[in-house]
């Protein structure tokens, strides 16, 4: 009877977490959507850094077509050094979507680094940090990044410093609060007991436990990076000659924008594209990792 029993069974298939946020957002088409254009945009960004030639065109090559429209042979048209500039878009998607990615990289070390420490220690500790971070807040970004520009300068560096420094707070205060929460678990009393100490909790425990709501707010710090770094293009502190970015076409597109729109539209809307693509990602993962959601329940 017991053999009959169990020859029924069939065998529970073991569901990693990412396949299952794989399949709650495929439930949610503008997120799924989203994500595959970010995955487009990050291929072409990639393509383009390795070399893998995308246009016929290099991106500094100059022909004798001076700032046409789009056409079959250009298919964004040409500036006024008779470049083509889907190969100038698709180059200067390389250090767009670098300076999102690494962006978003500082702010998870130092943000996670900070917010741990005063979320774990809390107390004293706790307080002093929290007022530093309440102190940075006080002070406009754009401010910051504008001094950080005018002292170090033009340039790569000069854009991630100024960004990095701008965009850990946001993390910090987050993994403060879900540590704060999350160290009364009864999980981390049984770890203490253990005799396990306050790095291996943090690390082992905690950390893993708040990763839901920090890969979210990580989602949305790319955009902000990408449009930050077309800020500080408009405004003359963005990234110099020959580097070439989708901030810094669009600068050069503004000057021209009555007699070519084109040299300001079409950068304008990889940029507007890869924001709202990010955005839409966002909130989707907000709802695919939050446990307390009731879309996938039932």
């Amino acid at each position: 009877m017991t053999a009959s029993i169990d020859a029924g069974l069939e065998p529970v298939k073991a569901v990693s977490r990412v396949e299952l946020a794989f399949t709650r957002l495929r439930k949610i088409p503008s997120a799924y959507f989203a994500f595959w254009v970010v995955c487009l945009i990050c291929l072409l960004a990639i393509l383009s850094a390795l070399g893998v030639p995308l246009s016929p065109y290099s991106f500094d090559q100059a022909t004798d077509d001076l700032l046409v429209g789009p056409s079959l042979k250009h298919l964004m048209g040409t500036d006024e050094l008779g470049r083509d500039l889907f190969a100038r878009v698709i180059y200067g998607s390389r250090l767009s979507i670098a300076i999102g990615f690494v962006t978003a990289g500082v702010a998870f070390l130092l943000g996670t680094t900070y917010g741990a420490i005063s979320g774990y220690c809390g107390g004293k500790i706790d307080t002093l940090l929290m007022r530093g971070v309440d102190i940075a807040y006080s002070l406009p970004d754009l401010l910051v990044m504008i001094l950080v520009g005018v002292l170090v300068g033009k340039g790569t560096f000069g854009i991630l410093f100024a960004l990095g420094l701008v965009s850990w707070m946001g993390t910090a205060r987050l993994v403060r609060a879900q540590l704060l929460q999350l160290k009364e678990e009864e999980f981390v009393e049984a770890a203490k007991a253990s005799g396990q100490d306050g790095f291996t909790i943090v690390m082992k425990h905690l950390l893993p436990n708040a990763m839901g709501p920090i890969i979210v707010a990580l989602t949305f710090t790319v955009p902000s990076a990408i449009l930050s770094e077309s800020t500080l293009s408009f405004i003359g502190l963005g990234l110099s000659a020959p580097e070439c970015s989708w901030g810094t076409l669009a600068s050069d597109g503004w000057r021209s924008l009555r007699s070519y729109p084109h040299l300001l539209g079409f950068p304008s809307l990889f940029i507007f594209m890869t924001v709202l693509s990010f955005n839409c990602l966002g909130d989707g993962l907000r709802d695919v990792l939050d446990p307390r959601t009731r879309l996938f329940k039932g």
